[in-house]
């Protein structure tokens, strides 16, 4: 039900109706209402399966002894659900717009769950892998970099897939854009 409810997302936004959602599971609203009280409520139980997989996907990459912290870094800030590859900046608004209970936990998790990244910077940076920086900046750049990509009218929407503009971020955030001295 909720893989199904994403891709109506996908398709048609969060104007989806439950009768949709129900004509294409080909069961009755009655059988949705059962177990989703309300539109809302199924909304609120996508946003939490999203939050969820992202936390799994994070403490997976975290507890990976085969990866140092610094790779560990990045493959957690690249990482993104498939279900939100097709996810835009348009559709988060009609989320704070429509649903905006579902929206503030979703931007609170985006906002707030960096502790593991913070301390695997923390250990980069005893490790000499990084220098010292502003972390508090650090996440505001990549926040304000992952808003642009979810604009609808990002330039390079058609140019490339968000995973590879995500890479690009990263590897931007942690390279720079200098040449390094040989």
């Amino acid at each position: 039900m909720i893989a199904e409810t994403v891709r109506l997302i996908q398709q048609k936004g969060f104007t989806f109706t439950m009768d949709d959602l129900a004509k294409s599971l080909a069961v009755s609203k009655r059988t949705l209402y059962e177990f989703y009280p309300s539109k809302n409520k199924l909304v609120e139980a996508v946003i939490a399966q999203f939050i969820a997989e992202m936390k799994k996907s994070e403490a997976e990459i975290y507890g990976n002894e085969e990866l140092d912290a610094l790779e560990k870094v990045k493959r957690i800030l690249i990482g993104l659900p498939k279900e939100m590859e097709l996810l835009n900046m348009g559709l988060l608004n009609e989320l704070k717009k429509y649903y905006y209970d579902a929206w503030l936990t979703l931007d609170t998790f985006m906002k707030d769950e960096w502790t593991i990244i913070l301390e695997l910077l923390d250990n980069c940076h005893k490790q000499n892998m990084i220098r010292k920086v502003n972390t508090s900046l650090f996440i505001q750049m990549y926040l304000g970099s992952i808003n642009q990509v979810y604009d609808p009218d990002y330039p390079l929407k058609n140019q490339m897939t968000t995973g590879e503009t995500l890479e690009s971020i990263v590897d931007i955030l942690f390279e720079g854009i200098c040449r390094k001295e040989k």
